[in-house]
């Protein structure tokens, strides 16, 4: 049996990131989760994840920073934000974007999206609709 799948959600709302939690490990993925970006950052240097879900809108350290390292990391990324700013942001470097509000069935595409497709933090955009 393959192991689970190790997501980091990254969100400062703890409503937000126990309800994702909570889906991702229904279906079977393994999931930590930071309420902000030292936390993420201290998480990648210590704990092996296969994918980062990132709120662009934190207090702190800017999204487009956290996403660029994850990236950097050669980590799958999938940014949510429902900013215009954000989107740009996410289309000016080739980020995958789930657009707020969405439903857990598109996160978990976008999740299968971003791990099959080999190409690190680049994806094709999904958004709600």
């Amino acid at each position: 049996m393959d192991r689970p799948r190790h997501i980091l959600i990254v969100d400062d709302n703890g409503g937000i990131r126990v309800l994702l939690a909570a889906a991702l490990e229904e279906r079977g993925d393994r999931v930590t989760s930071a309420a902000s970006g030292s936390s993420m950052r201290e998480l990648l240097k210590h704990d092996r994840v296969d994918a980062v879900v990132l709120d662009l809108r934190m207090p702190g350290e800017s999204g487009h920073s956290l996403a660029l390292h994850a990236r950097g990391l050669r980590l799958p990324v999938v940014l949510i934000s429902g900013s215009d700013e954000e989107i740009e942001f996410a289309k000016r470097h080739g980020l995958q974007l789930l657009r707020k509000p969405f439903r857990i069935p598109q996160l978990f595409a976008a999740l299968d999206a971003a791990l099959a497709s080999g190409i690190y933090g680049q994806r094709d955009a999904w958004r709600a609709k």
